[in-house]
């Protein structure tokens, strides 16, 4: 089986496990079969010679399950960069965590990982924020949470914010975030 040399881009996000170059598989399937064992695999920008075989009594589908899965170079959505959603990754995504085989990768492995630690300190700063009586140490997190999402503009309501230093000023003075989330409130005003 001939592959046509395919290029990368130089600028491609690389994947924290899988790295930055298609993994080949070892297995010899025709290119052709590859992109008709799936619908979206007709237009894929893929990469052959990394082709595994999934298993479709793992997957979760509709009408049609996948047939194989295949490296496929890929832009972010977000910060518009090249990345490569690898074979091995969908086969977790769609065997092991059972997403729906429809599911689509549109986000890079850094602007993923981002997205997930906002969700993650949104969720943290909300549920500590609802606290009557914070500890020492969710009150830092409450800084530093606010002073991220703010400077994120997840945040915009710099009353509260305010509000915020001011109550944890007066249980954790010491702390060195108070200063990071004064300056992220006097920048966001300095915005308006």
């Amino acid at each position: 089986m001939s592959h046509r040399k395919r290029v990368l881009p130089p600028n491609l996000v690389p994947h924290p496990r899988y790295g930055s170059t298609p993994r080949p598989s070892g297995l010899e399937i025709p290119e052709e079969e590859i992109r008709s064992g799936f619908w979206r695999n007709r237009r894929e920008r893929m990469f052959p010679e990394s082709v595994l075989i999934a298993d479709a009594a793992k997957q979760n589908f509709a009408v049609y399950p996948r047939s194989y899965y295949v490296d496929v170079l890929r832009e972010c959505q977000n910060c518009l960069r090249p990345f490569i959603f690898f074979a091995a990754e969908q086969r977790h995504w769609f065997e092991t965590l059972r997403f729906y085989v429809d599911a689509d990768c549109v986000l890079c492995p850094s602007c993923r990982r981002d997205t997930q630690s906002l969700r993650r300190r949104l969720r943290r700063y909300s549920d500590t924020l609802r606290k009557e009586n914070p500890t020492e140490r969710e009150f830092k997190f409450l800084v530093d949470d606010g002073a991220y999402l703010l400077a994120r503009g997840v945040l915009r309501d710099l009353n509260s914010l305010g509000h915020l230093k001011n109550r944890a000023a007066k249980v954790i003075p010491e702390y060195v975030g108070l200063g990071v989330l004064a300056e992220a409130i006097r920048n966001a005003k300095h915005a308006l």
